[in-house]
């Protein structure tokens, strides 16, 4: 018989209340880590017995069936109808005639090629030094980058730029840092392979005003598609590469050295990773101290 005292101390938790208990734990650590999770709603009952369908008037063959309304581009992409919007030679001509970094900002504010803004809080342009010799490129904003409009302010940006100062480097002055692209996918997922297309000539004319003697690729992303790679970044990371500056025709130019690394998102994920980590940064000082 179980001891009314102890009963008193230690009451018995309903078995929904636990479950619903873990899983605000489970979704706070997911926020936490920058993930956003979206709950399920809760299952509906199952019917005994289906109700039966009720029939339809046969159809005119002489009358042409309608699509339903679309209320958004977003919602008819989702629906089938119609293809994602958007032309990276459209993206090339509207960053062209920049010749400044201010000019460019104001380009790429004015840009409405890309689906990504139109669900986006901020354009995500750049933040740091943009005379530094060191320009750190990485994927795509996320939930605090959209906020605040400036890349790599939320968690990740946070332990990059503790990694950046424990090489002795400061994050405002010694580096520059912007994404491929400019504006937030939706839930932080990966942008799509049309998505980095569209906005690939924004960085590279970004990349080119700018003109650092280093280039740094944080994340998969952002290597292959400025290396124009295939293979991933656990083969690309650690090895020097060089990356091709575009003018404003899109044309290959001179060549600047680059270093394909970790995100530190992925590191965030993966925190044994970090010792490779460093070591590649490490490399990039290095290669900074001697050009």
């Amino acid at each position: 018989m179980s001891d009314p005292a102890e009963s008193r101390m230690f009451p018995t938790m309903p078995e929904a209340d636990t479950r619903s208990r873990a899983l605000k734990a489970l979704t706070g650590w997911w926020e936490d880590m920058g993930i956003e999770a979206e709950l399920a709603p809760p299952a509906k009952p199952k019917r005994l017995a289906p109700a039966a369908a009720p029939e339809r008037p046969p159809r005119d063959p002489l009358q042409t069936p309608q699509k339903p309304a679309i209320a958004t581009p977003q919602a008819a992409q989702a629906a089938g109808f119609g293809t994602p919007d958007g032309d990276p030679e459209e993206a090339r001509k509207a960053v062209a005639r920049a010749s400044t970094l201010d000019e460019l900002k104001a380009a790429i504010e004015a840009f409405d090629g890309c689906a990504l803004k139109r669900t986006a809080r901020k354009t995500v342009f750049a933040r740091g030094n943009p005379e530094a010799a060191i320009m750190i490129v990485g994927e795509a904003p996320g939930r605090d980058e959209d906020e605040q409009g400036k890349p790599f302010v939320g968690k990740a940006g946070q332990l990059l730029d503790r990694m950046i100062r424990a090489s002795g480097l400061d994050p405002e002055t010694d580096v520059y840092i912007s994404n491929v692209l400019n504006w937030r996918p939706s839930g932080n997922r990966t942008p799509s392979t049309e998505e980095t297309a569209i906005c690939l000539p924004l960085i590279e004319r970004h990349i080119a005003l700018a003109n650092p003697k280093i280039l740094v690729f944080a994340g998969g992303v952002s290597a292959q598609a400025l290396l124009r790679a295939t293979t991933g970044i656990m083969k690309l990371r650690g090895r020097w590469s060089e990356y091709r500056v575009k003018d404003a025709d899109g044309e290959a130019g001179e060549h600047i050295p680059a270093m394909p690394i970790f995100h530190p998102a992925f590191l965030l994920r993966r925190p044994q990773e970090k010792a490779r980590a460093w070591r590649d940064w490490l490399e990039v000082v290095k290669k900074v101290e001697g050009v």
